[in-house]
């Protein structure tokens, strides 16, 4: 019965190679990529942009940078890529093919540890693999795809280690990588380090694990700090992450009472004052720029935080954009957090609560669009790609991917539902009828969901793209839970033999 399934004995790679089954997987696994990669490349012959990210990603890559606006770990991918070939083909293809393996190798690591039957385990392939927005999010040139791989490898790599703890070292390794491609991963290391430091294990693994992991990041965090120190004459982990926190703040306190700039801290008030002068201006706006999070108090040279900017540091053509971007940075930072402390409650109803209902019915955004509706790029793109002019084109003249907006309603559906069923789950006592390793494992899904949850509400403003990795875990776990809510209604349904025998429980 599920969750409560004798673990093969024999050894997971001669498991893998060995078993029918897999192989006939597989087998489907393989024409179903073929047949979405060709589609895919047939109705978008060009990859998918999404300006400025793709862009500056390219740049990055071009001047062999480690600090940009965004995470360098992509840039550094497609600079790796770039030993070998500049082919926009081959990079959709590489990313897809990564995307596919990490989704293979958590969704066997699952079959693996909780032997569902075959035609639950099918059924769980199927709208896995098949899924439409895993050749999409590889179409694009951006970290989404990379992030969600290493992202997806990491909870899979958390699978094993609590059923034996194995890989600690390779383990640490994808954490970095992954926090080098997108700060999202953050919470990782320390869901790693808690489960290593709670489940059983000899005290010297214990150690090399958690040393591995620090110890990696620490060099990571240290020699960004170091890059930002020598370019922009601040040391810090993350410029972005100034500007969305300041940002995210501004959400809440653009319907809150006014704080004039006496009561401010001193540090703060020129940019108070700003902040205040643009409240006022859109108060009373039909159409309020700010409406729902997103991305106006970012980029718009209408935000009172791209102001500031320019009247701290006049734009400069001989100095880059990010360094001066950078540099008030440290400032933003401080300010989003003084700003979100002073007015929590305003902070939770107008940022935190509508980012909430976004991560349960992600709007497409970037996915619902072909390049924007753009038809040209960047000449850094032309260059990059060796193409021999900077035109897109795609074969039906329609920039609008609409199988997109299907996901925002679908998932609206289906997030809510996992919840019911986890919570049945619980509440019928499911948990105390699985083995150990299975608990272990209901356990780590519950705590990365719900720790992405809370970072994910509260770091950026959310669309579908950011989602693809809770997605692909969450889809295999809500039809598990919900065959197991089935299971039990059906067991409880059915009329129990006389003659004292007992009132069977749900064990499956």
């Amino acid at each position: 019965m599920l969750f409560k399934q004798t673990i093969s004995t024999l050894p997971y790679n001669q498991w893998l190679t060995n078993d029918t089954e897999n192989k006939r997987l597989l087998r489907f696994c393989a024409i179903v990529m073929i047949i979405s990669f060709a589609w895919i490349k047939y109705v978008y012959p060009y990859p998918n942009f999404m300006p400025p990210d793709s862009f500056s990603y390219i740049k990055a890559a071009a001047d062999n940078e480690f600090i940009n606006m965004w995470p360098i770990g992509y840039s550094k991918f497609l600079r790796l890529i770039s030993v070998f070939t500049h082919s926009d083909i081959t990079l959709v293809t590489l990313q897809y093919f990564l995307l596919i393996a990490s989704v293979l190798y958590f969704l066997f690591t699952v079959r693996y540890l909780l032997s569902p039957g075959k035609w639950l385990f099918r059924i769980v392939f199927t709208i896995s693999i098949a899924n439409p927005l895993l050749p999409h999010i590889a179409n694009f040139v951006s970290s989404d795809c990379l992030f969600a791989s290493l992202s997806l490898t990491w909870f899979t790599q958390l699978l094993w280690i609590l059923y034996k703890q194995k890989l600690l070292i390779i383990h640490a390794v994808i954490i970095t990588l992954a926090l080098m491609t997108r700060f999202s991963a953050l919470y990782y290391p320390l869901v790693s380090l808690l489960i290593i430091f709670i489940i059983p294990m000899s005290t010297k693994t214990r150690r090399l694990g958690m040393f591995a992991i620090i110890i990696l990041l620490l060099g990571f965090i240290s020699r960004t700090q170091y890059e930002y120190k020598v370019k922009t004459g601040t040391a810090q982990f993350s410029a972005f992450g100034g500007w969305q926190l300041a940002a995210n703040a501004l959400y809440g306190y653009a319907y809150s009472q006014r704080d004039e700039e006496k009561d401010v801290p001193y540090e703060f008030r020129l940019l108070h004052s700003l902040v205040n002068d643009h409240m006022d201006s859109i108060r009373h706006a039909k159409n309020r720029p700010d409406s729902e999070p997103g991305i106006y108090y970012l980029w718009d040279f209408k935000s009172p935080l791209v102001i500031y900017l320019h009247r701290k540091i006049p734009p400069n053509s001989k100095i880059p954009y990010f360094y001066d971007w950078s540099t008030v940075a440290p400032l933003y930072g401080k300010y989003g957090r003084w700003l979100t402390m002073q007015h929590p409650v305003a902070y939770l109803k107008h940022y935190a609560w509508p980012n909430l209902l976004r991560y349960y019915s992600p709007p497409p955004y970037f996915m619902g669009v072909y390049n924007m509706g753009n038809n040209s790029v960047d000449p850094i793109t032309t260059t990059w790609f060796q193409w021999k002019n900077n035109r897109l084109s795609n074969r039906y003249n329609d920039a609008q991917i609409h199988i997109m907006n299907v996901f925002p309603v679908l998932l609206a559906i289906i997030n809510p539902a996992y919840i019911v069923c986890i919570l049945f789950f619980f509440a019928f006592g499911g948990i105390r009828h699985c083995n150990n390793t299975a608990k272990r494992i209901i356990a780590c899904v519950l705590l990365v969901w719900l720790s992405n949850t809370l970072f994910s509400v509260i770091s950026a403003p959310i669309e579908l793209r950011y989602q693809i990795f809770p997605i692909v875990t969450t889809l295999p776990f809500f039809v598990l839970f919900l065959a197991w809510l089935i299971q039990s209604l059906i067991i409880e349904s059915k009329p129990y033999k006389k003659h004292g025998s007992a009132i069977p429980k749900p064990t499956v």
